[in-house]
């Protein structure tokens, strides 16, 4: 609109407003008006979604359990700062369904492509935001990870089904038309982020092969507490904090350590515990519970 007529532009100290001639008819103008601000606030949070992060017992299955909680993991954490990911997570999921239902039925194989390009958009976005997340996420994980254990970690995506991950629709689009014949035999859909993966690794030695139970507690703290930093820069709000009964759960070095970030950070914190201990650095209300009763305990 601009390249015909700049008589359209009008600015305001923080807009900068469009209005541009689209199409005149006998029936009258039709006019498009759009708004902007000159220095848009990247990192806010007007979403439905409260930045949460949770410490429990079950954190130490992000690096030696299944796939899928890692993909949960990255979910839940870009769900927060991009609601178009989260808009598009559920297209693409019911559109795999649905291709997956026509692969499984030879009736409808003709149908099979016709899902492809919504896959393909939704998918290519979902791999590039989970790449672009790890990329803030996974420098931020090492260096609490090498602070708590004096080791190395390596963090990479591993993109489902291939061997690169496609950043646009044509691209995505082509991988799934290579493998079309091995899904029809196998009535799935092979490709996408939907079989994604998170692959750690200690000092280059695999971590599902050769940490211990220690290592596999350090880096769900270093990947968590990295994410808390992430979520707070991206969307301007302190995420609220909640700790499952996870204290006892971590050795004294560990524990202080999570404790002086809290400490550092002052969220909102919400613990959960099974014995008394100090909490360093901490101004807790502590409610003591027994035999169904709650009750504050004064310090």
């Amino acid at each position: 609109m601009i390249t015909f007529s700049t008589d359209g532009v009008h600015e305001t100290n923080d807009m900068l407003n469009l209005e541009g001639l689209v199409h005149t008819s006998e029936r009258g103008i039709l006019k498009l008006s759009h708004r902007m601000t000159r220095h848009p606030i990247k990192k806010r949070h007007d979403g439905p979604v409260l930045p949460v992060v949770i410490f429990s017992p079950e954190d130490v299955w992000l690096s030696k359990g299944v796939p899928q909680g890692r993909r949960k993991f990255l979910d839940w954490l870009i769900a927060p700062m991009d609601a178009r990911y989260s808009r598009l997570f559920r297209q693409y999921h019911r559109a795999l369904l649905q291709r997956n239902k026509a692969l499984k039925t030879p009736a409808l194989y003709e149908t099979i492509t016709g899902f492809n390009p919504l896959l393909a958009q939704a998918g290519s976005y979902l791999w590039t935001s989970r790449l672009r997340i790890l990329n803030e996420v996974v420098p931020l994980a090492r260096e609490i990870f090498l602070e708590l254990t004096g080791l190395n970690l390596d963090v990479s995506l591993t993109a489902g089904g291939s061997t690169h991950i496609a950043e646009n629709p044509n691209d995505y689009q082509k991988l799934l038309l290579a493998r079309q014949a091995d899904e029809q035999q196998r009535g799935i859909t092979l490709i996408g982020p939907h079989r994604d993966d998170l692959s750690f690794s200690i000092d280059g030695h695999s971590a599902l092969a050769y940490a211990s139970q220690g290592q596999h507690r350090s880096i769900a703290l270093a990947m968590k507490l990295a994410s808390f930093q992430v979520l707070e820069t991206e969307t301007g709000t302190t995420p609220v904090v909640l700790l499952d009964d996870v204290l006892s759960e971590l050795d004294p070095a560990k524990r202080s350590k999570l404790l002086r970030f809290i400490a550092g950070s002052r969220p909102q914190t919400v613990i959960t515990d099974t014995e008394a201990r100090n909490y360093e650095n901490l101004e807790p209300a502590i409610y003591d519970i027994s035999l169904g009763n709650l009750a504050k305990r004064e310090i």
